[in-house]
């Protein structure tokens, strides 16, 4: 008997998935470590939930604990809620959630526990310097019984360089547990991560995968070009299944993208420059800017374009941006749209302006929820600001009310523009999707929008960015491609 078969025979789960989530949930409950990649939208939280059950079911675990951004914590028990044995009985579940008092009354001795990733870390995680100097990642549990681990969103744990990564390392090493993103892979080295968790034996150091899959360093070597990379995406699908919209929802209604140029007032194209210019003066054309300078430079110029009161310092300064999302929804009537933009003083500044609920990082995450609801459920809520990265993580519902997206500031990653697009651009949309990205002539964002849209893959694009550039290099991009 299949395992879905099996899973039915013991549970009631609130509808009949998918053949491709079937297929998924046939081919990996019955491995001990996973990786479920499917596009945003196409159910990983219900294939992966399946996976879960069978594993109670078979015993080869008695619980199991789902790590996710502290926003899907709500919709995950949700979710769980409407799942129940075949004689009617719940599965018991704890939001591990609350005040460090509150939590340590909650009842940890559940089928399903659930946490936030900060909150795993402060409570069960803990790192101590060895006398050789390297450190040592210890993981306590909140019990001795075995226990299946899904690590939800597992896009933040793939630089195997930062703790989160280390302590779900030790966390898993010996368990059963499954890791899940929809999110697209930005470079190379982030295939590494999950191969390392998913099919540990596959490579056995960074090292070795560098030595099979870079082709190239720069200066300060970084990997600059790629080898092999049909191997290592064979490589990334051991134990694993990938899926895209494309490949299981053929009926999906189309996504119409487009650029809107626009030019900024002359005063504030001025005050760019004046920002840029300065700043490029610190440095000699024959200097080579490393990546922190360029990063620095780069975000400060990118939100003085939506940010004109700010760097302006004249609350009565207004950039041509708002003036297009007004325009916007003028056309579009009585019709709801979301509005993304990467920079937390551009997302307040539009909640300011049209008076809307925002979600982003500073946001917590019971305000995200509420907001999020008012946009849904209220039809007189017509603008919700968002950030793609908070965003893009656990928002659904949008689908079904709205079918318009605005990119004031464009997404500084393929990853963000898929995960914010696919909160609108998913299963359940029945309407044709409209993306207008603003592109402010003569700055940086016309750049950045060319390297989105020159991607022939939103499913592993490779960035052959350099790690450091050339001040005329720098100067091409600040301008728009405009040499000063």
């Amino acid at each position: 008997m299949t395992p879905y078969k099996t899973i039915l025979e013991h549970y009631k789960l609130p509808f009949k998935l998918y053949p491709f989530q079937i297929e998924a949930v046939d081919v990996l409950a019955v491995l001990p470590k996973s990786g479920l990649y499917l596009h945003p939208g196409l159910g990983k939280t219900a294939v992966s939930t399946c996976c879960a059950l069978y594993k109670l079911i078979t015993g080869e675990a008695h619980g199991v604990i789902v790590i996710m951004p502290p926003l899907l914590v709500a919709q995950w028990a949700r979710w769980l809620s409407s799942i129940t044995t075949i004689d009617g009985t719940p599965l018991t579940v704890t939001k591990y959630q609350g005040t460090p008092i509150q939590r340590k009354s909650l009842n940890l001795d559940v089928e399903f526990l659930l946490m936030g990733m900060q909150i795993f870390k402060r409570d069960f995680c803990k790192s101590y310097k060895r006398a050789r100097g390297d450190t040592e990642y210890v993981v306590s549990l909140p019990s001795d019984k075995r226990l299946y681990i899904i690590m939800d969103e597992a896009q933040a744990i793939k630089d195997v360089g930062t703790a989160i990564h280390h302590f779900y390392r030790e966390l898993v090493e010996h368990r059963g547990h499954q890791v899940l993103t929809g999110t697209p892979l930005n470079v190379p080295e982030d295939a590494y991560a999950y191969i390392k968790l998913v099919s540990p034996s596959v490579y056995r150091s960074l090292a070795e995968f560098n030595t099979c899959h870079v082709y190239k360093v720069d200066i300060f070597d970084k990997p600059s070009e790629y080898k092999n990379l049909g191997l290592l995406t064979e490589n990334l699908l051991l134990n694993s299944v990938l899926k895209t919209k494309e490949d299981v929802l053929p009926d999906l209604p189309e996504c119409i993208i487009s650029d809107i140029e626009y030019d900024l007032d002359a005063k504030h194209l001025t005050l760019y420059k004046e920002l840029a210019n300065n700043k490029l003066l610190e440095w000699k054309d024959g200097d080579k800017l490393d990546a922190t300078q360029a990063t620095a430079l780069y975000h400060a110029l990118g939100q003085i374009v939506c940010q004109w009161h700010y760097f302006g310092q004249d609350d009565n300064l207004k950039s041509k941006v708002y003036s297009l999302l007004e325009e916007v929804l003028e056309e579009l009537g009585d019709k709801k749209i979301i509005v993304f933009s990467n920079y937390t003083r551009t997302n307040a500044e539009i909640v300011r302006r049209f008076k809307c609920p925002g979600i982003w990082g500073q946001v917590s995450p019971a305000q995200k929820q509420k907001n999020l609801s008012k946009f849904l459920d209220d039809p007189k809520c017509r603008v919700l600001a968002a950030n793609p990265i908070a965003a893009g993580q656990g928002v659904d519902g949008c689908q079904h009310v709205c079918q318009d997206v605005f990119y004031t500031e464009p997404p500084i990653t393929p990853s963000h523009w898929v995960q914010s697009l696919s909160r609108v651009h998913r299963e359940g949309q029945t309407r044709s999707v409209t993306v207008r990205m603003a592109v402010a002539q003569k700055t940086l964002q016309r750049h950045i929008v060319d390297e989105l849209t020159r991607k022939e893959s939103l499913i592993m694009p490779v960035q052959k960015a350099k790690a450091y550039l050339s001040t005329g290099e720098i100067r091409k991009i600040i301008f728009g491609g405009d040499l000063m």
